[in-house]
């Protein structure tokens, strides 16, 4: 018994295995036609399966609902928020004065905490991570207006202090992550046999199409950088 998740993943890994050991066998090929006088004109064979069909049986075995993220109190957020605005200010070496910025800081990352705390209880929005972070990043760019810290402090030593508390945001957001719907499904032959009924067996009939990658070498600012694209 294998979650759903695992049987069409199973499937669809297999199918890219199946294209790598076919291009290996390509590419012994280009070397054998290579090094043959009456071959080395000819075109390479190379076999591809742009899509695969496939009709299995499946017999579902047990349903575990989904589970949305649960929220960390925005009291902790927010110390830890603050900690880190602290801490980067130092790193930055910021001479500024700050004191009017980390209240105005203060003030507008604990409102935006709160807001998506109630909007949660209110049932409004599920719980993610990238809210906290926007509403955090939001407080940031509201609070260096504000305090008018944007014309004091340099935007390269801002943009890093801002990077870093939403890195310690990131990590203490969520109490618990949250789990997608879960299906259990049974694939072999036997298993469906013996345990299949008009209420849990199903038939899957799935369509695979092939999309090829390929890497892709360019030059920028003097450096090599290589990017997969489609072929």
């Amino acid at each position: 018994m294998s979650e759903l998740s695992e049987v069409l993943g199973a499937l669809m890994v297999n199918l890219v295995h199946a294209r790598r050991m076919a291009d290996e066998e390509t590419a012994a090929v280009a070397e054998y036609y290579k090094d043959n006088p009456l071959l080395e004109g000819m075109s390479l064979p190379r076999v591809r399966v742009p899509e695969l069909t496939i009709d299995m049986p499946l017999t579902f075995d047990k349903h575990t609902p989904a589970k949305d993220a649960q929220l960390n109190t925005p009291s902790v957020i927010h110390k830890s928020l603050m900690d880190q605005f602290k801490a980067s200010i130092a790193d930055e070496e910021i001479t500024t004065d700050t004191k009017k910025f980390q209240a105005v800081f203060d003030k507008e990352a604990r409102l935006a905490l709160q807001q998506i705390s109630d909007n949660r209880k209110n049932g409004d929005t599920r719980v993610t991570k990238e809210a906290v972070l926007r509403g955090v990043d939001n407080a940031f760019a509201k609070a260096l207006k504000k305090s008018a810290a944007n014309k004091e402090i340099p935007f390269e030593n801002s943009n890093s202090v801002n990077k870093a508390i939403r890195h310690r945001v990131a990590q203490v957001a969520l109490k618990t992550q949250a789990n997608p719907i879960s299906l259990e499904a049974s694939a072999t032959t036997s298993a469906v046999k013996e345990n299949s009924t008009a209420a849990n067996s199903v038939r899957l009939h799935i369509t695979l199409r092939e999309e090829g990658l390929e890497w892709a070498t360019s030059a920028e600012d003097g450096k090599l950088t290589h990017r997969l694209q489609p072929e």
